[in-house]
C-alpha cells in the first residue's frame, strides 16, 4: 500500500476514533446509555454511517470487528505502560508505545483492565476476529496487528471455555462417586428394618395402618422410657367371658338332685368346677 493511502487510511480511522469517543453508549460502561438497546443501536448505527464513506459495503459486524481489534492492540500498549511504570528502575526504563492511535484512544483507558489473555469487549461484542472484511482496505501494519490481536484473544476464549467445562465434570464424577460410594455401603439392621415395615405397611388398608402406626409409637414410647418388658406386648387378646348355667331344679325331681357340671371360661381357659353336694 503506497504511503499516501496509508496516511488517508489512517487518518480516516482517527476520524471514527474521534466519533466513536463522542458515543459514550458503546464504550463507557458507567454510562446510562451503555445497557441501552436503543441508544447504542442508533450510536452503532451513526458511527457506521461515518465507516461507509471509505467502505461502502461495511456492515455493523464490520465496525464491532474494527473497534475490537483497535482497543485490543491499545489495551496491549496500555499494559505494557503500565507494567514499565510499575517494575521499571528509572525513566529510561518506561515504554513508550509506537502504536500510532494509542494516544487517540487514552479516552477509553479507564475502562480498560490489562491482562495478558483478557479481552474487554461489551456483552453484545463479545468475538475478536480478525479483520478480514476490511483486508483490501487497511494498511499491513493493521493487519498484521488485528490478526495478532484475535490470536490472542481467540485461544484465551478456548481455554477459558475448556476450564469451565472440566470444572463442571469434575464436579458431576466428584457426585457420581460419592453415589457409588453410598451405594457401596452395607446397610445396617435397622435401616433394613424399617425398611421392612415400610413395604409391609404399603400393603395394608388405611385403617389397619393407622392402628399400626399408633401401636408402634406406643412400643417406641416404652422403649425411650425404659419401661418395656418381654410380655409388655399383647395383640388382640381375647375377652374374658364367663359362662353360667343356671341351675335348674323341677317339681317332679328330688331336691338332692345331682346338678349338671358348670364350665367357665376365663382368659381362653376352660376349667370344669364340680359342684358340691
Amino acid at each position: 500500500m503506497a504511503k499516501s493511502t496509508r496516511d488517508e487510511e489512517r487518518k480516516f480511522i482517527l476520524e471514527c476514533i474521534d466519533l466513536y469517543r463522542d458515543l459514550p453508549a458503546l464504550w463507557k460502561v458507567t454510562c446510562e446509555d451503555y445497557s441501552n438497546r436503543v441508544k447504542k443501536e442508533a450510536a452503532y448505527i451513526t458511527l457506521l454511517e461515518k465507516y461507509r464513506e471509505r467502505y461502502q459495503d461495511a456492515t455493523k459486524e464490520d465496525v464491532k470487528k474494527k473497534f475490537n481489534a483497535l482497543r485490543t492492540n491499545f489495551r496491549k500498549e496500555l499494559k505494557k505502560v503500565i507494567d514499565s511504570e510499575k517494575y521499571g528502575a528509572g525513566t529510561e526504563d518506561l515504554f513508550e508505545s509506537s502504536l500510532w492511535y494509542y494516544d487517540a484512544m487514552l479516552f477509553v483507558q479507564d475502562q480498560e483492565t490489562p491482562a495478558p489473555s483478557r479481552s474487554f469487549v461489551d456483552k453484545e461484542e463479545e468475538s475478536i476476529a480478525d479483520d478480514n472484511t476490511l483486508e483490501n482496505t487497511d494498511s499491513s501494519s493493521e493487519v498484521s496487528q488485528d490478526t495478532q490481536s484475535s490470536g490472542l484473544a481467540a485461544p484465551s476464549k478456548r481455554t477459558n471455555f475448556r476450564r469451565k467445562k472440566r470444572t463442571i465434570e469434575d464436579k458431576r464424577n466428584e457426585l457420581m462417586e460419592l453415589a457409588c460410594k453410598r451405594l457401596r455401603e452395607p446397610e445396617d439392621d435397622t435401616t433394613s428394618l424399617v425398611q421392612t415395615w415400610v413395604n409391609e405397611l404399603k400393603h395394608m388398608e388405611p385403617k389397619q395402618q393407622l392402628l399400626s402406626k399408633k401401636a408402634i409409637n406406643d412400643i417406641l414410647f416404652e422403649g425411650r422410657m425404659g419401661t418395656l418388658k418381654r410380655n409388655s406386648v399383647l395383640i388382640n387378646p381375647p375377652e374374658q367371658s364367663f359362662v353360667q348355667h343356671r341351675l335348674v331344679q323341677p317339681e317332679s325331681i328330688s331336691s338332692r338332685q345331682s346338678l349338671t357340671p358348670t364350665s367357665v371360661v376365663c382368659h381362653g381357659s376352660f376349667h370344669n368346677n364340680q359342684p358340691t353336694i
